[in-house]
């Protein structure tokens, strides 16, 4: 697999690893090339820059890589057609799971278009996207319908004592010394159309909102990465300005978000735009109460709210909370994901083909 591998905590770089971790343990060799910044110790990881992390697509025949990949860009593609290079003289088959495409072919130049186009027919044997809308998006590209597979990014979390340790006390402290708990998560701060992306400010909003109803109230958000420190100093100030310091606390510490979002009564994603989001169904899949902003279809069992609509984002929140034990007992009614058996598939599809008609 080629990609991120965290830390740090997102969404494609978790479930790199959880896949990972499936495969493995399910019997399969994976090797992942880890194009994120810093080296990691982590056995079945390779950094990108490193020459000899090439090896496994250059000594293996036959065989499957995976790139994992937010969107394309001529950086990108660029990196792309040379693996696929290696590919063709190893006889590997190409899957290359779109995790975001937030710029449809319209907003491509001419030359960026023609080379999308050749790699994702030429190279890429099938398509894994994560939504439906970034299908709608590869479908102008001239992909066959038949080589892209809509399945959720979502793999359950194998439960760690180590996840769960390198939480800080002052966590735990805070969880306990408040009621009830909002969580809410970002990879680092971004802006989509001059807003924030994560929706930041509006967690903010929230809090001050409902503080009089929850006096208790607690309100923790998991950064892994500041990425924009003069913003991140303006919303803190705004979080003492507004009265609310003793119930908002940043985690700006690249570590699992699962141990809190399992202690929490609501989770919260007011995204102004998205892919589909893990955290959004782990909080499902964790029987947690999800309000999330309306950009994207979501999952049956999240409460949706008007982007960027601050009162509906109350209204929602509220209702949630009023009636936390009705929903919990609803999202007890729902099956798993089965995501991992849907990414196998692919997989076999793949190499019966291959062994079918030879390259």
């Amino acid at each position: 697999m080629i990609g991120a591998y965290p830390p740090p905590y997102g969404g494609v770089s978790v479930h790199i690893q959880r896949l990972q971790d499936l495969l493995l343990n399910s019997g399969f060799q994976c090797t992942v090339i880890d194009f994120s910044s810093s080296i990691k110790n982590a056995e079945n990881v390779t950094n990108a820059r490193k020459i000899r992390s090439w090896q496994s697509i250059q000594t293996n025949s036959c065989g499957i890589v995976h790139i994992h990949s937010s969107g394309i860009n001529l950086k990108k593609i660029v990196g792309f057609f040379l693996v696929s290079i290696l590919c063709k003289i190893r006889r590997n088959k190409m899957i290359m799971t779109f995790h975001s495409f937030r710029d449809g072919h319209e907003h491509f130049n001419l030359l960026k278009k023609i080379m999308v186009k050749q790699f994702l027919l030429k190279f890429v044997s099938h398509c894994i996207v994560v939504s439906p809308l970034i299908k709608n998006k590869l479908l102008p590209l001239n992909v066959d319908f038949n080589r892209i597979s809509v399945i959720p990014a979502f793999l359950p979390p194998t439960i760690k004592q180590h996840d769960i340790d390198e939480i800080p006390q002052e966590m735990w402290d805070f969880i306990d010394d408040h009621k009830p708990v909002i969580s809410a998560n970002a990879f680092r701060i971004s802006f989509h159309n001059n807003q924030d992306l994560y929706g930041i400010d509006m967690c903010i909003d929230l809090c001050v909102k409902l503080q009089d109803t929850y006096p208790r109230l607690g309100f923790i958000f998991f950064l892994s990465e500041i990425g924009d420190p003069d913003y991140f100093d303006r919303i803190r100030q705004k979080i003492i300005e507004k009265g609310i310091a003793d119930n908002f606390l940043f985690l700006t510490r690249s570590c699992q978000f699962y141990p809190v979002l399992m202690k929490s009564d609501l989770f919260v994603r007011p995204t102004n735009t998205d892919g589909d989001a893990i955290s959004v169904r782990e909080a499902s899949y964790f029987k947690i109460p999800t309000v999330a902003s309306d950009v994207v279809s979501r999952p049956e069992s999240v409460i949706l709210f008007k982007n960027r609509d601050i009162n509906d984002f109350v209204l929602k929140a509220k209702d949630a909370l009023c009636n936390s034990e009705l929903r919990k007992k609803k999202l007890e009614t729902m099956q798993g994901e089965g995501n991992f058996q849907k990414i196998l598939d692919v997989y076999q599809l793949r190499n019966a083909r291959a062994k079918q008609y030879p390259a």
